[in-house]
């Protein structure tokens, strides 16, 4: 009982208790919430703590976002976003969730104080781009970016905190709790037009209005309420490129604005030409890159570390955009990489040429804005969605395949997509070890056709269920959410992964063409563009008994593959399954 009550610690102010965590002060109050600093006993580090405040603690759909709040911050895996760390709820009932504690100010004190030159302003405003992007294709929409709920940490790094009035955001969704609300979420000042309006409303490009407001504060010191003065109007020589990404973004009309936050980074990247980068930064970028600055210009770093690194440039000439890459000379990738120079398919990023010397090899590959896959996977993707970005990895892998060039390293970091959503398979050759590469890994064959369906069957799975496969050997384990996909994509995916035990490999032609029938079958219309949703108490009645699906799920799987299995000899295969599912 007394160890209870030290880990129970009163905020002597409001008579709050947070188990696990003692308040030492308050540190920010909004119109949904409280921050408080706090100290975990448990670990003895500095954390956040939110609450909602208590006079609207009443109120049920306010109420409902907030404890959502530490479910999609939690997913949001992103260095330019705050990071969840636990959640609870307080002995009187009032939810709260806790973040890493940030040491910094945020951008409204930063604002005031005024010490920001033109080049930290810009590369702030970039890196909360990064934020919002890969926020907004996971589907979540923050609903109040502000300069306060922007912290800079102890190294200089942009950091968005408040998620907590976001919500996922599905063209499928149906439930009316999700979509009903008359409620005014988020800060007026920077509140888009069609927001103040109807919630419903709300867009990524909403979250861009607010992008802009911020930006023309950061700028002018000023908040851009009503009939504002241009930014050029209150300090002389401001640059004409930027003030036109601000008004377009302040543009009543949300189809007038920039489509994605990827657009607003790079005219931003454009226009700083790399002036937020280091000196180091730069050196490395040019190191083994002979007469470079002659036709490019870096504008970012994507990515540094043992591996290699990533980097952005535009071409001098036509403003393009293009990635260069540079692994140690000692690293797999080089022959594959060049091969690709000579060939070119819709589903493989375009290599666009390559060099090598004693200490590096240089690919240079065009630039896709539209992220990878692993930036996609906080959640399971729809079902149609998974089978059709399945179906396009498959297309470029037979193509690559047909021509001698086997991938080697399939991982979702790997599987990039265009502005318009095609998949861009990348990084042919470029193995790696490690625990991140593993699941992935057929380990008896790590560099072959039959690895690169494995992986292919890894990558589908995970997309249909947001995990990666359960085995008990070389069994699968099918978990249960899993179990409330369609009986035909369950029987897709486990016969997809049963090369992890020998079996026959679903080649990429046969899964191309199984797909196809699923998406060609308008029965399946409804069903394939849903998310699963795990079993649970919630949806009893509604989702068959577990036996009774492992029965389901047996059928379907010895109905289509018993014969094939039956007549290439691999009965031992569908005896497996018979053992699998029936014991």
């Amino acid at each position: 009982m007394e160890a209870e009550v030290k880990r129970s610690v009163e905020n002597p102010s409001r008579g709050e208790s947070f188990p696990g965590y003692k308040v030492l002060k308050r540190i920010g109050e909004g119109g949904t919430a409280i921050v408080y600093k706090g100290l975990q006993a448990s670990l003895n580090r500095l954390v956040a703590i939110k609450v909602i405040s208590r006079h609207i603690g009443s109120h049920p759909l306010l109420v409902e976002r907030f404890d959502r709040e530490s479910l999609i911050i939690a997913r949001l895996n992103h260095p330019h976003i705050i990071h969840v760390i636990d959640r609870g709820t307080t002995p009187n009932g009032r939810p709260f969730f806790v973040m890493e504690y940030v040491d910094g100010i945020d951008l409204q004190a930063a604002i005031r104080v005024g010490r920001l030159d033109f080049t930290r302003k810009l590369d702030l405003v970039i890196q909360i781009c990064k934020a919002l992007s890969y926020a907004h294709r996971n589907g979540v929409i923050h609903r109040d970016i502000k300069p306060s709920n922007v912290l800079i940490d102890s190294d200089g790094n942009a950091r968005v905190a408040d998620f907590g009035i976001a919500q996922f955001v599905d063209g499928q969704d149906r439930n009316p709790v999700n979509t009903r609300t008359n409620l005014v979420m988020g800060s007026l000042p920077y509140m888009s037009p069609e927001q103040q309006t109807d919630s419903r409303a709300v867009t990524a490009r909403s979250d861009l209005f607010s992008l802009g407001a911020l930006t023309y504060e950061l700028f002018t010191g000023i908040r851009p309420m009503g009939r504002f003065r241009l930014p050029s109007e209150v300090l002389p020589r401001f640059p004409e490129p930027l003030e036109d990404l601000i008004l377009r973004c302040l543009d009543p009309d949300p189809e007038k604005r920039p489509a994605t936050a990827d657009e607003v980074k790079e005219t931003l990247l454009k226009l700083l030409q790399g002036a937020h980068l280091d000196s180091s930064q730069r050196e490395r970028a040019s190191q083994g890159i002979s007469r470079t600055d002659e036709k490019f210009a870096l504008l970012d770093v994507m990515q540094e570390g043992e591996e290699g690194a990533t980097y952005l440039y535009e071409n001098r000439e036509n403003q393009s955009l293009l990635v260069i890459k540079k692994r140690p000379s000692s690293k797999a990738g080089s022959e594959e990489a060049r091969r690709l120079t000579t060939l070119e398919h819709s589903n493989i990023a375009n290599v666009l040429g390559v060099s090598k010397n004693e200490r590096f090899f240089i690919v240079v590959m065009e630039y896709l804005s539209g992220g990878s896959l692993e930036d996609r996977l906080i959640k399971p993707l729809p079902v149609g969605e998974a089978l059709k970005t399945t179906r396009e990895i498959c297309e470029g892998l037979l193509f690559a395949h047909a021509n001698g060039v086997v991938h080697g390293s399939l991982q979702p970091r790997k599987i990039l997509f265009s502005e318009s959503g095609r998949v861009k398979i990348a990084d042919f050759g470029f193995y790696e070890q490690g625990d991140a590469f593993e699941a992935y890994c057929l380990q008896a064959e790590p560099k072959s056709v039959r690895a690169d369906m494995f992986s292919t069957a890894v990558l589908f799975y995970q997309m249909l269920t947001g995990d990666l496969p359960g085995w008990e050997k070389d069994d699968l384990v099918p978990s249960e959410r899993f179990f409330a996909l369609p009986l035909e994509v369950q029987d897709l995916a486990a016969r997809m992964l049963m090369c992890r035990r020998g079996s026959l490999t679903m080649g990429p032609d046969l899964v191309i063409e199984e797909i196809d029938g699923l998406l060609d079958s308008n029965e399946k219309t409804t069903i394939l563009e849903e998310e699963p949703e795990p079993a649970g108490p919630a949806q009893t009645g509604t989702v068959a008994p577990r036996p009774l699906r492992d029965f389901l799920f047996l059928l379907s799987i010895a109905g289509a593959v018993g014969g094939c299995l039956f007549f290439s000899g691999r009965i031992d295969d569908l005896v497996w399954l018979l053992s699998r599912y029936l014991y």
